[in-house]
């Protein structure tokens, strides 16, 4: 099997499981490109980019290049003749002079399973959605968005409870597993592409605060689901009288009575926190108030005094 030249560009943690499973699988990249480091948090401080310091544990060589299409940049990618350039969550869009410099071009790990939930949260729409499976599907980057051929998809179910948090990290490892099976099946000359069935597919569009906001009016099911695909980030927000809080974790249950405001408590202990619906009933285990710490149903309720008629909303 031919040896493959890689030039690996990424930029989110999302990429590093994939950057660590190509250097111990024997496709090490000839160089990692990622953003430049930038400010977070209210101080605006200067944080390392998780990529970079992925880069930096593998001993690997990094690039921070303000524009990647820059013609100096151009030029020492073009001095690396690289075979084949691999992207995950790198956030640009590349154009034309990057995607036709590699000689196999750039094939990219998509967390679905495309030609559903193309763009930029596929993982959040999925879980918010209800679907029952998604995956990483690996595709040749083309210039329009996440419209490439398809070489290859691994598919996962996802957990009746699991959240956006806990389904990204696993699909996170899951791209290496399937960006190593394509490498492979590009290096031995066996790789088949497939062009995507263009009628199907959906659209992912980010996720903004604004969308985590619940309506108490929704089936408990929709509650959940919206709870799910929002955690960690923006987190699924409600309101106690002036108070924001972030509902973490919860459940759905059965109203045997079908007689509460949307939004009213049926009931709140150690329990839970037992909230009415459009229908059913939505059972909170875990509650984080605004700018506070993620707590217990049980903890929030002991540490707050709760009328008898308070509603969330």
């Amino acid at each position: 099997m031919a040896s493959l030249k890689i030039v690996f560009f990424g930029s989110s943690d999302f990429a590093v499981p994939a950057l660590a499973a190509l250097k111990e699988g024997g496709f090490a990249p000839e160089l990692v490109v990622t953003k430049p480091d930038a400010p977070k948090g209210r101080g605006r401080k200067i944080y390392d980019n998780e990529v970079k310091l992925g880069a930096q544990e593998l001993s690997l060589p990094c690039a921070q290049p303000e524009d990647p299409h820059a013609p100096e940049f151009i030029e020492q990618l073009n001095a690396l003749k690289p075979d084949i350039g691999v992207v995950i969550s790198y956030g640009v869009l590349l154009k034309h002079s990057l995607l036709t410099l590699p000689k196999h071009g750039h094939i990219n790990a998509h967390a679905s399973l495309l030609p559903l939930y193309r763009g930029a949260a596929p993982i959040q729409h999925a879980i918010w959605d209800g679907q029952q499976d998604t995956g990483i599907t690996i595709m040749r980057i083309v210039e329009k968005l996440d419209a490439g051929p398809v070489l290859l998809t691994e598919t996962t179910p996802i957990g009746p409870n699991e959240n956006a948090g806990a389904l990204r990290d696993r699909l996170a490892a899951l791209s290496g597993k399937a960006l190593m099976q394509a490498l492979e099946s590009i290096a031995s000359g066996k790789a088949r592409f497939i062009d995507q069935d263009e009628p199907r597919a959906t659209y992912a569009r980010k996720i903004e605060k604004p969308d985590g906001v619940i309506d108490w009016k929704q089936p408990a099911t929709k509650v959940s689901l919206l709870v799910r695909a929002m955690t960690p980030k923006p987190g699924a927000q409600t309101r106690l009288g002036a108070k924001r809080f972030i509902v973490m974790e919860g459940f759905v249950e059965k109203d045997l009575y079908g007689m509460g405001i949307p939004g009213g408590l049926q009931s709140a202990g150690e329990e839970g926190i037992r909230v009415c619906t459009g229908k059913d009933i939505f059972r909170i285990t875990r509650i984080k108030p605004d700018n506070g710490r993620n707590m217990s149903a049980g903890e929030f309720v002991r540490g707050h005094n709760i009328p008898p008629d308070a509603r969330f909303g």
